[in-house]
């Protein structure tokens, strides 16, 4: 399944707007949040991707950190970031690619703990291209915006 451009405004609107993660802070402002704690929420415009923002907010200034679960199928079109994104994956196996091209087979298959930092401005796309969903945590400095970008054939 590909994600049109024009659906992932709605999704980058909730996401800026909520928190999802249950956590616990300490009096010393540690948040601890075991794995099995953190719920994901639904995106309803994209059917099979969930979130949940860990930490700060992608909108407001200062780190944050998010966790996107993507279902086998989905992939992100060709697009940009205004900021330096750092990308974990944390199971599964992600497909990334740079350039305009959208297409699964143009990507580099990333297993469980890979790493990839999203330079700002630079265009690329991602997502579950194989049969297993997969889960990455994002992190960088908000607040952060997107620019989707036409993909060339």
């Amino acid at each position: 399944m590909r994600l049109s451009s024009w659906l992932l405004l709605p999704f980058l609107l909730v996401l800026s707007t909520t928190v999802s993660a249950q956590k616990e802070e300490s009096t010393f402002g540690f948040i601890h949040l075991p794995a099995a704690d953190i719920q994901f929420d639904a995106v309803p415009e994209v059917s099979g991707l969930g979130y949940a923002v860990l930490s700060g907010d992608p909108n407001s200034a200062g780190v944050y950190v998010i966790r996107l679960r993507i279902s086998p199928g989905l992939t992100f079109p060709p697009h940009s970031h205004d900021q330096d994104r750092h990308v974990t994956v944390i199971s599964g196996i992600w497909a990334f690619g740079t350039g305009f091209s959208g297409k699964c087979d143009n990507t580099i298959p990333l297993a469980a703990g890979a790493y990839v930092m999203h330079p700002k401005g630079a265009v690329h796309y991602d997502g579950a291209c194989g049969d297993e969903p997969v889960e990455v945590q994002i992190s960088g400095l908000g607040p952060v915006s997107t620019t989707w970008v036409e993909q060339i054939e």
